[in-house]
């Protein structure tokens, strides 16, 4: 029972992101043509260094940008994953 729940909830997560990819992908290609798609918001963690000794660095950073076409394709990838 548990396994089940565990493998949905990663169907819904890969369903959620592929989503998002496939919304942004539409709101680039069309924003030339629909202007409220050029409008985005911006949300991150800008790239730190993280040295240690100077054998290892490690590059972080993390940045999530949004928009009115990742927001459409969240909303119906999730409405797809629900009804089917």
């Amino acid at each position: 029972m548990a396994r089940q729940r565990e493998s949905r909830l990663m169907l819904l997560l890969l369903t959620i992101v592929v989503g998002a990819i496939i919304g942004t992908v539409v709101g680039e290609a069309l924003r030339d043509y629909v202007p409220i798609f050029t409008r985005s918001a911006t949300l991150g963690i800008s790239p730190t260094n993280i040295h240690i000794g100077s054998i290892i660095t490690f590059h972080f950073g993390f940045t999530l940008r949004l928009n009115l076409a990742t927001a459409i394709g969240l909303i119906i990838a999730i409405w797809l994953f629900y009804a089917s």
